[in-house]
């Protein structure tokens, strides 16, 4: 069973386990994120596990029952964690919020993975542009671990 984030705090999701892989999706649901991003994880969640990574955790700014849905349809749940930013607030600590409201989008973030080790990031990636899928999959974390 994976967590939602009902009762949970966000930044203590990021130190529960010693290494995590985090990816940042900007919504659930959305192409990129929906066909490649967080199926890029899935794919290679073996790797992940070979190099020692407790979690791979999945954070979108949507709420947990999105999130839940949304992990369902990915048929993801049991190898990835899936986190709602409800209200966007995580990724805005990081700097990392993004207003779509032009593309009737609303608060989103940007698409990012990192590289954490107990609590601290090792490695951050951020994607330049919201179609953007260059630096944030799982190949290339899997590189910086």
């Amino acid at each position: 069973m994976r967590y939602y984030m009902y009762d949970l705090d966000i930044y203590d999701v990021m130190i529960l386990s010693s290494y995590n892989a985090e990816i940042g999706s900007g919504g659930a649901y959305t192409g990129v994120c929906s066909q490649q991003h967080v199926p890029s994880y899935k794919k290679n969640i073996d790797k992940f596990k070979a190099k020692g990574i407790d979690s791979v955790i999945c954070v979108a700014v949507n709420d947990p029952y999105v999130m839940n849905a949304w992990a369902d349809k990915l048929q993801a749940k049991d190898v990835i964690e899936f986190y709602g930013d409800f209200d966007g607030s995580f990724h805005k600590s990081l700097e990392l919020g993004k207003d779509l409201s032009a593309a009737l989008l609303g608060p989103r973030s940007e698409r990012w993975s990192a590289y954490v080790v107990d609590g601290k990031v090792k490695a951050l990636n951020v994607e330049g542009a919201p179609s953007d899928f260059k630096v944030s999959g799982a190949e290339v974390i899997l590189e910086q671990i």
